[in-house]
């Protein structure tokens, strides 16, 4: 059968990683940044990432259940991407 395995996730760490890895952030006591490599982040429960990007409205039952949007309330989903305005 299949399964679904999740692992606990502190996202404001993962955050702090992301910015570290793409040269936004500098570790240690050194807060500066380098201009042009600023990220914008986001943390999504699963089904407000499901209403923004996924199709709910093809895949509610006749009972009015909804897969996307009732299922894995305990999960969350991490955006990440590059901005390019940097003041």
């Amino acid at each position: 059968g299949d399964s679904d395995i999740f692992f606990p996730t502190d996202f404001w760490l993962l955050e702090c990683i992301d910015h570290y890895c793409s040269g936004w952030l500098k570790p240690g006591k050194d807060k500066s940044t380098k201009k042009g490599k600023k990220r914008r982040t986001i943390t999504l429960d699963t089904s407000s990432f499901m209403e923004e990007f996924g199709l709910p409205s093809k895949t509610r039952t006749k009972d009015g259940y909804n897969p996307l949007l009732d299922d894995f309330r305990n999960t969350k989903f991490y955006l990440s991407v590059p901005t390019h305005n940097t003041k």
